[in-house]
């Protein structure tokens, strides 16, 4: 196959006899699979100038991509990783801060309001507002509005709160998939 010396080919590659392209065209042999184009003088272009420009439409690509999975994966627990083609994440995820949530509105847990004097009552909020769209739905659980004066009602609280400390991580992963930071 490569009768002449110095044309070694890997398997799967086209042999290119390099000396005679030299000689017949007097340009530099360019391989196949770059972008590059030759210009009028025969030289390629620097094609880390052309993969730069590729790769800054790709990062604002990946960004636009994670901003809009990881808004998904927030409202929707395991919508993102859905986005990006993560079923079994998705499920996972939704099953998880789901069965967090419900949990804790059955064990009649606070959910903690916006606006709040107190630190705690504010980090409070800050975790149940992690759990997307269930945060919304505390209001059809709680007609009968919390119980924390018994311990169901304090672990109640505490699983809504690791549900939204769950979807924030879930958030977390999205984001780096999107990025191609994770597989």
């Amino acid at each position: 196959m490569n009768d002449v010396p110095g044309n070694e080919a890997a398997f799967g590659e086209t042999p290119v006899n390099q000396t005679a392209n030299n000689q017949d065209s007097g340009r530099q042999a360019v391989p196949h699979d770059t972008l590059a184009e030759e210009t009028p003088t025969g030289q390629a272009p620097a094609v880390h100038a052309i993969a730069s420009s590729h790769s800054f439409a790709a990062r604002a690509g990946r960004a636009a991509l994670a901003l809009f999975a990881a808004l998904a994966a927030w409202l929707v627990p395991g919508l993102g990783h859905l986005l990006l083609g993560r079923w079994g994440r998705a499920l996972l995820f939704f099953v998880a801060v789901g069965g967090l949530v419900v949990t804790g509105y059955l064990l009649r847990g606070n959910v903690f309001a916006p606006h709040s004097g107190d630190p705690f009552g504010t980090l409070g909020f800050v975790a149940d507002a992690g759990t997307g769209v269930f945060y919304y739905f505390s209001r059809f659980f709680e007609a009968a509005g919390p119980d924390v004066s018994r311990a169901a009602g304090d672990y109640g609280t505490r699983f809504i709160a690791a549900a939204g400390v769950v979807n924030v991580l879930a958030v977390l992963d999205a984001i780096e998939i999107a990025t191609g930071r994770r597989s």
